[in-house]
């Protein structure tokens, strides 16, 4: 009997793949270089955003006070004292019945609580007349509106977005704390496989797989090295998954992860005396499934077929990535959608179901490719959500609910 667990749920797979990572170590990048990477330390603002007061348009600032009994038949009339362009400090304390000329973006000056567009006034070079009572504190960005000084702007494990880049930049941020970018090799196997700039001949097909993942994989912030093809020899395996453990933070194999003759990836690793951690998961594409960890790097060995690797990459490998990432969330969310058609075939296992996301009624529907196969691979082109249908569950008519994952 095998020493290590075999058919197991997706959760445990996932779980025991996970336990086996940790994020890697961090490094200071320029904040320019910080796309996708995720934060090592949490980031504190020393300073308000805006630092200052100021104005959104370009107008007058005025006590708010001076206008409260204006109206179009008796205008509120207040002299023009000053004039503060953006990135100018005003000279001049507004006194009563005073006006100073602002343009965007402008400190607003002292003694003045509200700001009017041009537009909204009759002016000249010396008076600016409103016709309407304004509010104290109308029109103003107020000091701290966007971050106060000392609040937590991002914790560890926040994924840097454009917005994170122009908030961090806006606080002085010019270079961050952040994991560095994770290294995984992708090993394909198979005797029958090409590269993708060989001539194709009679029983043999070009490698797809390696290219689907490492594709998920540098979405994912990860830099993917496609090792090659191995043939069906599980020390020419061996071979390859020991020299790529050496300079990887994980170790992917495609192929031979199955129960026939010409399936070594299994021989392969117990040659080098990894600790198997499972082997076989209760999916639906995806079955052919292990895992291993060799001295503390893990390998995850996947099915060739290019629909069942990339099942397993996101449900089983995905909670594990996300932790060798550093992320504090998951690739990817749980939420309900509707199937948006007919799915005529049956699950005796947990079926995985990639397909398009659609919006309709206010509702999420999941539009799956009309032919679903382990080999194929057009059902995963504008795939945004997984369907995760119950193990058991017979044809599903359109309409019907299931849950999804979201791919972030």
């Amino acid at each position: 009997m095998f020493d290590y667990p075999v058919n197991v749920e997706i959760e445990e797979a996932a779980r025991l793949l996970k336990g086996c990572v940790r994020p890697t170590a961090a490094e200071t990048v320029p904040l320019s270089e910080a796309l996708g990477r995720i934060l090592a330390e949490p980031v504190r603002s020393g300073e308000n955003l805006p630092p200052f007061d100021r104005s959104p348009y370009d107008g007058y600032a005025f006590r708010a006070e001076d206008t409260a009994e204006a109206s179009q038949e008796r205008l509120a009339v207040l002299d023009i004292v000053e004039e503060v362009p953006a990135g100018q400090q005003p000279k001049c304390t507004v006194q009563k019945n005073q006006a100073v000329k602002i343009l965007t973006g402008s400190p607003i000056p002292a003694g003045a609580d509200a700001v009017i567009k041009f537009e909204d006034t009759l002016f000249n070079r010396a008076t600016v007349a409103i016709g309407r009572p304004c509010r104290p504190g109308s029109n103003l960005v107020k000091a701290g509106e966007d971050v106060r000084a000392g609040e937590e702007v991002y914790p560890a494990g926040h994924a840097v977005s454009p917005a994170s880049q122009g908030l961090l930049a806006g606080l002085g941020h010019s270079r961050v704390f952040v994991y560095r970018k994770p290294r995984v090799s992708i090993i394909s196997t198979g005797d029958e496989l090409l590269s993708a700039e060989q001539k194709l001949t009679p029983g043999k097909i070009r490698n797809s797989s390696a290219y689907l993942l490492a594709g998920f994989l540098a979405g994912w912030g990860i830099e993917a090295k496609q090792y090659g093809i191995v043939g069906d020899d599980e020390k020419a395996i061996a071979e390859a998954v020991e020299e790529c453990r050496r300079r990887s933070d994980l170790v992917i194999t495609t192929g031979g992860a199955s129960v026939g003759d010409y399936d070594r990836v299994l021989l392969g690793l117990e040659l080098i005396t990894a600790q198997i951690l499972f082997w076989k998961v209760k999916m639906k594409p995806g079955m052919a499934t292990l895992a291993a960890v060799k001295e503390g790097t893990p390998i995850l060995g996947l099915s060739g077929n290019p629909s069942a690797a990339a099942a397993a990459l996101l449900l089983v490998g995905g909670p594990a990535l996300a932790g060798l990432c550093g992320r504090k969330d998951d690739l990817f969310e749980k939420i309900t959608v509707r199937l948006a058609q007919d799915f005529p075939k049956g699950s005796p296992v947990r079926r995985i179901l990639p397909g398009a996301i659609e919006f309709s009624g206010g509702r999420v529907d999941l539009n799956p490719s009309p032919r679903q196969a382990n080999g194929r691979i057009r059902p995963w082109e504008d795939c945004r959500l997984l369907g995760l249908i119950p193990a058991g569950t017979g044809p599903l008519p359109a309409g019907s609910e299931i849950e999804a994952l979201f791919l972030k």
